[in-house]
């Protein structure tokens, strides 16, 4: 079976690469633990001292695998159609508590991180951009939260975060429409620090990895130490806890009769379905 991520060390530059690309990359809740594993692992390495987050295949991330987060949060139907039983607000805390913890590993990496995003990037996949230090996209690339139309519509994992990059405004925008938008469009708004062409994303992030790996070692983790206290100080750490708090609640929602449900959607129609519906409801 193929690792769904690997780390690959290349002297002063370690890649931490997203390995299911016949899914786009999307990642189940155990592959995020790993991913988190592999950072630290090359937090650890003395020769690291620069780490790229990249996608094999078509895409970066597309998100987190919804099969297996409706089996993880136990909201599949019994074997017999029954409804599932709702699980305890405490299993669900633990739950994404452990999310929350991973997001807040990559916000708080002891080395610089560069995000290296081409062709889909949304949910997951966007909330790491999001959290790392530099980020460098194809023109092409094709990012949404629309993972906030599946009852979320603003309650997030980073939301200072966000609202630092975007602005407050613009933060409310791509969270409530779950709008796609592009490379271009990306980086004018703060999310990325180059659009390029996506033959040149590779070669500008090898580049940039390159020039960020001549500092010395003590300066880097140093400099990010000092930038970690700097968030701090505008809330970042305390955005997680509030943020695991909220997922619980935002995935635990009651539909009325006239609201769009998707786990309902699901059900009739299949996971692909049940997307496709759900963007044709917010599309207006």
């Amino acid at each position: 079976m193929t690792d769904p991520v690997l780390l690959q060390r290349d002297g002063a530059v370690a890649r931490l690469v997203l390995n299911r690309p016949d899914k786009h990359n999307a990642l189940r809740f155990d592959d995020l633990d790993l991913l988190v594993r592999l950072l630290h692992e090359a937090e650890r390495d003395d020769d690291v001292r620069v780490i790229v987050l990249k996608g094999e295949g078509r895409s970066f991330c597309a998100g987190h695998d919804y099969d297996d987060a409706v089996s993880s949060y136990g909201l599949e139907p019994g074997p017999d159609g029954a409804p599932p039983r709702r699980p305890s607000q405490r299993s669900r805390l633990l739950r994404d508590r452990r999310l929350g913890e991973g997001y807040q590993a990559f916000h708080y990496s002891l080395k610089p991180v560069i995000a290296q995003v081409h062709g889909v990037c949304m949910g997951v996949g966007l909330y790491l951009v999001e959290l790392v230090d530099l980020a460098i996209c194809a023109d092409t690339t094709r990012f949404s939260h629309g993972e906030q139309r599946l009852g979320l519509a603003g309650n997030t994992w980073h939301l200072n975060t966000q609202i630092l990059k975007y602005g407050p405004k613009r933060a409310r925008e791509l969270l409530l429409l779950g709008d796609e938008f592009n490379g271009p469009q990306a980086e004018a708004w703060g999310l990325v620090n180059r659009s390029v062409r996506e033959d040149e994303v590779e070669a500008t992030t090898e580049e940039w990895a390159a020039r960020i790996a001549q500092h010395p070692r003590d300066a880097l983790v140093t400099g990010k130490a000092m930038w970690q206290m700097a968030l701090d100080s505008l809330g970042g750490s305390q955005q997680f806890a509030r943020g695991y708090v909220g997922h619980t609640l935002g995935t635990n929602l009651r539909f009325e009769d006239d609201e769009f449900n998707f786990l309902k959607q699901r059900r009739r129609q299949g996971t692909r379905s049940a997307f496709r519906s759900r963007d044709d409801h917010y599309s207006g």
